[in-house]
């Protein structure tokens, strides 16, 4: 087995070559082919900068800095697919909210699914279910309000549209580009996947605080979050008129 990891950066520069250390030592531990491919959105702290300079003499490791492009998630998520050597591919976030820890069980698992989700919404995964001081928190119950919507309308064996924390065969990729912003890129990937019947698990995860810096996706209750909350409703209903089919 081989894997490539690909890490969307932005603005990560405090804790980037930690989460890279992490990963290369669960794949050498376990002595599996692998690779870490780092997409910098451009950052202003100068994480690319830093990933050049300690790449040198570390085959595994590669960087591309998209320079003057528009910064986007799913745009950057591309370029890695496109760099990536090997057929199995995993995406993480790079602030350390997706523990490596997961990788292990992504490595075991994909010898027998197409696709393994880590999904913070399973009962077993606890965090929504048993921490009553975190579903009051307002930003992540706009995130578990749209994925019960999700599963409402599309699949009911899937509970997180927006997990963003996926092990995936690069074959499924070939002819399909990554596209949206945040929050319905991964919803327009699980529908495409599902057209083409990948056999698709979901793992319990918990997703842990930032390491440093501040989410690219916390909103307040402002004019802001009404937007992104109506912009989510649109993407819904646009998703769903485009994919009239049996979603069950």
């Amino acid at each position: 087995m081989s894997f490539s990891i690909i890490l969307p950066t932005l603005n990560e520069r405090g804790h980037i070559i930690d989460l890279i250390n992490i990963i290369r030592n669960i794949f050498q531990k376990n002595k599996i082919n692998f690779e870490i491919i780092v997409i910098d959105d451009n950052s202003n702290d100068g994480t690319g900068q830093i990933v050049d300079k300690y790449k040198k003499k570390k085959s595994f490791l590669k960087l591309h800095i998209r320079k003057n492009k528009k910064r986007n998630l799913a745009l950057s998520i591309n370029e890695g697919i496109k760099i990536a050597r090997y057929n199995k591919i995993i995406w993480m976030d790079a602030d350390f909210q997706h523990p490596p820890k997961y990788i292990k069980e992504f490595v075991t698992k994909s010898q027998s699914y197409d696709v393994i989700i880590a999904s913070r919404f399973l009962k077993e995964s606890g965090r929504y279910f048993n921490n009553d001081k975190f579903k009051k928190k307002i930003n992540e119950n706009q995130s578990y309000i749209f994925n019960k919507i999700c599963k409402f309308l599309f699949f009911k064996d899937i509970t997180d549209y927006t997990s963003g924390f996926i092990c995936i065969k690069k074959k499924f990729l070939k002819n399909y580009n990554l596209n949206g912003f945040y929050g319905d890129y991964f919803l327009n990937l699980i529908i495409q996947l599902k057209k083409d019947k990948c056999k698709i698990l979901e793992i319990p995860f918990i997703d842990a605080e930032r390491a440093s810096g501040k989410s690219k996706t916390v909103v307040k209750v402002n004019l802001k979050y009404l937007y992104t909350c109506l912009r989510y409703v649109i993407t819904l209903l646009k998703v769903f008129f485009k994919n009239k089919f049996n979603f069950d």
